[in-house]
């Protein structure tokens, strides 16, 4: 009788497990797309910049990466799910509470390095120093780059690619928050186009 509710309870709960299991699979898996990105985080230049990317399905291939890729760690899942949160509960917190229109995405972007992990990027090109596609000079740099990992001049594959995953980031960024009075010229006509892509019309983001 112990024998079979030991058997009974161990199977509940491994069903129990697996259910757990796939909800935070699905979890996590659906809230990593940058179109569920884009709801809470005011990131729609780098969204609109990330569409325009190879890294956004423009390339031959159409692959498409999804922002978790690059921007979440993926040295362990705990500090995968640490970060997702802990990040995922600032942007909320903006979102609601902010204004979007002080932020200063240009002042951002000095630390890419720092949200932008080398793990993911080395996850899908894994042969960066080696890959004869690359000019003699990016292998060389490349090999450089990993003679410095470990090292107080270590560099982030974005501390080099400045705006890799989000073409043309700079020129999107003028656009919603103009750094000189050139880019004001339709900057408003611009964004709104943008925003009704991003959001639908009659967006007011």
């Amino acid at each position: 009788m112990k024998k079979k509710i030991f058997i009974l309870i161990l199977f509940v709960g491994v069903i129990i497990g697996l259910i757990i299991s796939y909800i935070s699979y699905e979890t996590i898996t659906r809230t990593g797309t940058a179109k569920f990105c884009v709801i809470c985080h005011e990131m729609a230049p780098m969204r609109a910049s990330f569409d325009q990317d190879v890294h956004g399905g423009t390339g031959k291939t159409g692959i498409r990466a999804n922002c978790v890729d690059c921007h979440l760690p993926h040295n362990n899942l705990m500090n995968y799910i640490f970060t997702k949160a802990k990040n995922g509960s600032i942007e909320v917190g903006a979102h609601f509470f902010g204004d979007v229109d002080t932020f200063d995405w240009q002042n951002h972007r000095e630390g890419r390095a720092k949200f932008v992990f080398d793990d993911g990027c080395k996850k899908c090109h894994t042969n960066y120093t080696t890959n004869e596609k690359f000019s003699a000079k990016a292998r060389q740099m490349h090999q450089h780059y990993n003679a410095l990992i470990g090292t107080d001049k270590e560099l982030g594959c974005a501390s080099c690619h400045a705006e890799v995953g989000h073409h043309g980031l700079n020129n999107m960024l003028n656009i919603y928050k103009p750094e000189h009075p050139l880019y004001e010229k339709g900057s408003e006509k611009e964004k709104l186009k943008i925003n009704e892509k991003l959001y639908g019309k009659g967006s007011i983001n």
